[in-house]
């Protein structure tokens, strides 16, 4: 591990997660789960391999490759994926191992978490910080952050001299910070999660480029046209973080960990901008998120949104508006709508996979009156 010191403060703590009593979603319990992976998804390779073992030989002759190749393939990627949970859970294992739960305790969370993180967690990282996640980068972050460009020019010295503060809502792993931060921007993330509160917090302040490896798509050989596609490693991060934030002073970033609408309870008049990056449908009620965003913002300050309109929660007393209905809740909650469109996006898409995913967005541009 490269030995710096951590410059950006994410507050993974002991201190902090007691203040907080985050429990069960705390960096112990996750720590345990990544160490854990390789445990908790064994039966992926062992279920491929019964598969096959129930065929006939005559049928498995006529296979191009043997079985035990293939399983060997997937146990070799998921020990890939197991380097590098272990990685990230050093940071903290020493550090929350005061916190007493049964073996049951963590059983049951972690096999309720394994299949997030088994499969979309590592395809969500990929998508923010590999080369091959690019393409939907290029769609997605860079159009938001050339719409704050039209606002607030990084290039202009007399608007970045003033500072121009921007929340993002939803960071995860902490790309669309990284880009902003570069620029010049003071930038509050806000990530509820220590799921990519922590992932984030090793990119930021330990990695070097390309030094990390992961094969997100292991269990997926439904639907792919090659075994490659399936078995392909991904280097992260693709870009030399600490480099490229060299300049940037530590309190330009900062990292809050409560639930949004909840952090930014008492906070008015605060930000020049908010950043909402498929984000949006980790909320139940986006009539009072959007009346939560409004209030944070600096009068004239500017909400930019890309992603999806359904809500995660709508099975579980979340609601889900039409964009319709969502804009006439932003024009009666004191924005002016400068900017909409809608553009078809890929979502964590696989090369080599008959099924590509792309997502019908909603990208607009409020301003608050």
């Amino acid at each position: 591990m490269t030995d710096y010191s951590e410059k950006f403060n994410f507050d993974i703590t002991p201190e902090y997660f007691q203040r907080k009593n985050s429990y069960p979603y705390s960096p112990y319990q996750i720590s345990l789960l990544f160490s854990n992976y390789e445990r908790y998804n064994d039966y992926i390779p062992r279920r491929i391999e019964e598969n096959y073992k129930k065929l006939d030989k005559k049928y498995i002759d006529k296979l191009p490759f043997k079985y035990e190749d293939k399983v060997k393939k997937v146990q070799e990627g998921m020990n890939i994926n197991q380097q590098f949970f272990s990685k990230i859970a050093s940071l903290y294992m020493n550090k929350f191992n005061y916190v007493q739960l049964s073996e049951k305790d963590i059983a049951d969370f972690q096999h309720g978490e394994m299949n997030f993180v088994g499969k979309l967690y590592l395809e969500l990282l990929t998508r923010e910080w590999a080369e091959e996640g690019k393409e939907e980068r290029e769609k997605t972050i860079t159009p938001v952050i050339k719409e704050l460009k039209s606002y607030y020019d990084y290039e202009n010295k007399s608007i970045m001299n003033k500072g121009v503060n921007v929340l993002v809502i939803g960071a995860r792993f902490g790309r669309v910070v990284y880009e902003l931060a570069k620029l010049g921007y003071n930038v509050e993330a806000n990530e509820k999660s220590y799921f990519y509160t922590m992932v984030a917090n090793y990119l930021f302040n330990y990695s070097k480029e390309k030094e990390l490896c992961i094969c997100p798509r292991i269990s997926s050989f439904c639907s792919s046209f090659t075994e490659e596609s399936v078995t392909r490693k991904h280097h992260i991060p693709d870009v030399d973080i600490f480099a490229d934030l060299k300049n940037v002073k530590s309190e330009q970033i900062k990292i809050t960990k409560e639930d949004f609408e909840v952090e930014y309870k008492n906070i008015k008049d605060k930000f020049d901008c908010v950043i909402t990056v498929f984000s949006t449908d980790e909320y139940k009620n986006l009539i009072s998120f959007t009346e939560k965003v409004n209030q944070v913002l600096k009068k004239g300050g500017i909400w930019i949104n890309i992603g999806g309109l359904n809500s995660i929660y709508s099975e579980y007393g979340g609601i889900d508006l039409t964009w319709d209905e969502l804009k006439h809740v932003i024009l009666n909650s004191g924005f002016d709508l400068k900017m909409e469109a809608k553009p078809v996006v890929p979502y964590c898409k696989i090369e080599g996979h008959s099924l590509p995913f792309t997502l019908g967005a909603i990208f607009f541009t409020a301003q608050k009156k």
